[in-house]
């Protein structure tokens, strides 16, 4: 089922803001979407109190908010403007991998046989996508 969800949310995140982007700015897409993402927590808010913020923890959110998601998901959206959308997600299924091996490289992580199975998979995905844009090509 998470697989299932995964992947009808990339899809959705990659097509369904073609429309709106020939005609507003990705920055303008960008915030209302974050804006209206955000509307479902507010009885979250009003019910539970929030956590005591002190300076480093609240600077580390923001830090999330404003790299991790506004401008990561701009930069993607600015992104279907210079290459098809298709190209953008098979890239896109490369960011498990690249945090994995990052994740090794910096932070001195394990890989265990899970992660290398995980690589493989993402790979096999990869090549998979591949296989109609190549049976287009052959036809031509």
């Amino acid at each position: 089922m998470w697989g299932i969800g995964a992947g009808l949310s990339q899809a959705s995140y990659t097509l369904l803001p073609g429309k709106l982007l020939t005609k507003y700015d990705p920055r303008l897409v960008v915030g209302w979407a974050m804006l209206l993402g955000s509307l479902p927590f507010i009885p979250y808010i009003a019910f539970y109190p929030l956590p005591q913020l002190d300076g480093y923890l609240l600077g580390n959110i923001l830090f999330i908010i404003i790299f991790g998601t506004m401008l990561a998901y701009l930069f993607y959206l600015t992104s279907l403007r210079f290459i098809q959308p298709s190209v953008t997600s098979m890239l896109s299924s490369f960011e498990p991998l690249t945090a994995t091996v990052l994740s090794f490289l910096f932070l001195q992580t394990v890989l265990g046989k899970w992660q290398i199975i995980g690589a493989g998979a993402i790979l096999a995905t990869l090549f998979l996508q591949l296989i109609p844009a190549k049976a287009k090509k052959i036809k031509k």
